[in-house]
């Protein structure tokens, strides 16, 4: 999504323009939230860190030289701020994560998929999100999850497997 406008954009960022960050962030929202969607697998839990995500980025906005490398930059404070979320989730509880039951019908078109994938367990879940929310290919999700491409590959194949049960049983029980 990084074009002329976004660079434009970043240069008065860089300059401490506030209204140019906000139009920004508006720009590069929808795929911040996607991804904290997939990983966390909660929409309240992914709308927090998605805000989380793009506040640390203003405040960190200096350190980033290249308008070019903002949208993979802020894509990844939002995935580290997704894992330690994870990680507070495991030690505070250490049952496998499960959808939050829902009160009347789908907020959103992919209701049930988005149930299904927080059932995943995250060795499952992170390289499906990875490599499908966020476009990585199998080489970088593998060097972020220190762990082989092959591997990458198969816990693929297993999370698509998986996915399937879950909504296929979803179906047969209802």
């Amino acid at each position: 999504m990084n074009d002329h406008a976004d660079d434009r954009l970043f240069l008065k960022c860089r300059r401490g323009d506030r209204a140019a960050y906000a139009t920004l962030a508006q720009r590069h929202y929808r795929r911040i939230f996607a991804l904290c969607l997939g990983v966390l697998a909660n929409v309240h839990d992914a709308e927090d860190v998605a805000q989380e995500a793009l506040l640390k980025g203003f405040q960190s906005l200096p350190g980033l030289a290249q308008a070019e490398r903002f949208e993979p930059w802020i894509l990844r404070i939002a995935k580290n701020l997704c894992i330690d979320v994870l990680r507070r989730r495991k030690r505070a509880r250490k049952l496998p994560i499960e959808p939050e039951p829902t009160t009347g019908g789908p907020t959103h078109e992919n209701h049930d998929l988005e149930r299904a994938i927080a059932r995943l367990p995250d060795k499952l879940r992170l390289p499906l999100t990875m490599f499908y929310f966020e476009r990585r290919d199998a080489g970088s999700v593998a060097r972020e999850l220190d762990i082989s491409p092959s591997l990458v590959y198969e816990r693929l194949r297993a999370a698509r497997e998986e996915l399937h049960r879950l909504l296929t049983e979803r179906g047969t029980h209802e």
